[in-house]
Parts: structure tokens; sequence; C-alpha cells
């Protein structure tokens, strides 16, 4: 069932493309085929985690036992770089003219990979080390996509930003990151 989920989400990655390349849709039929197989392939990969765990289960992970403020830094560093280097992949390719998708394919592909890297080792440290559940994770991932957005949107695609309105946005994430941090 492994790869016939790995085989619906490329099928389904490709047609999308070919789509792409005839007449570019929003949606069409062909499209939300397209998002079947790719949903549907996520879900077979998803369905058969346990063997793909399976294959690291006897692998020796380093764990930190002395948390100074240097593995903190270095944490919350990897969760920002991997924002960072997901606004970049994601959001970039709006600066380029005429733009297809095999040429934002081609630009963000690498950075996702690096993205990956950064993110997935960060959201796991900050599991098992500062012990952070997912909720706690995803805001503070958020308030570094916010930081991020900002950054591209001043000072590479230059387009205007009501300050007051995404500063109270900014606001509420930070307060509900202190609300599932506090105790008590």
């Amino acid at each position: 069932m492994l790869y016939f989920g790995i085989f619906g989400a490329i099928i389904g990655a490709i047609l999308w493309y070919k789509q792409d390349m005839k007449q570019p849709y929003i949606i069409n039929w062909t499209i939300l085929f397209c998002m079947f197989l790719l949903l549907f392939g996520a879900f077979l990969i998803l369905a058969n985690i346990d063997f793909i765990m399976n294959l690291f289960k006897n692998k020796q992970w380093i764990t930190i036992n002395a948390l100074g403020y240097i593995e903190i830094i270095t944490i919350f560093m990897m969760i920002y770089l991997g924002t960072a280097l997901y606004i970049i992949a994601s959001y970039y390719h709006l600066k380029i003219k005429n733009w297809t998708f095999l040429k934002a394919l081609v630009l963000a592909l690498p950075i996702v990979l690096c993205e990956y890297q950064f993110s997935l080792r960060g959201n796991y440290l900050a599991n098992t080390i500062l012990k952070f559940n997912a909720v706690q994770i995803v805001l503070i991932t958020m308030i570094f996509y916010f930081i991020n957005a900002w950054l591209l949107n001043i000072f590479v695609l230059k387009q205007s930003v009501i300050w007051w309105r995404e500063l109270i946005a900014f606001i509420f994430i930070g307060i509900a990151f202190l609300i599932t941090t506090s105790y008590g």
C-alpha cells in the first residue's frame, strides 16, 4: 500500500503539472482528480507510517542532557531558519514576472529540501528537549512566519503593509503562545 501511495502522489503531481502546461486553471475536474490522487497517496503513505518508522527504530539518536542557552537558541534558530526558507520557497516566485509552474518548482525544490532539514529537526528538538507540544510549536512557527513574511514583503516584494492590522494579528499569536506555555 505504501508503494501505491507514493505512485498515486507522483501521478497526481505529474498530471497537475501537465494540466498547468496545457492551460492553467485554478480549478477544473482534472485538477480535482489530481488533488484526490495527492491526498489519497498521502493517506496511504501515512497509513503505513509504522512500517516507515520501523526502518529507523534501531538508530542511535544524540540527546542533550544539560540544557543551556546555546541549545535553546539553536532550537529556535533551526525553526526560524526553516520558516525563512519556507517563505522564500513559497513566495519568492511572486517577484518573478511570467513565471511558470516548472520555473517556480525548480527554484523552490532545493530550498524546500533545506527547509525540511531545519524545520523537522527544530520541531523534534522543541518537542523532546523543550517539551513543547504541537500547538506550542505551531504558534512559535507562526510568529517566525509573520516576521519572515514581513521582511520578504517589505524588502523583496515591496508591497504595502497595513501595519496596525498586521501588528494586532502578531500580538494575538504571541498571546496565544504565552497562554499555551503558562502553567496553572
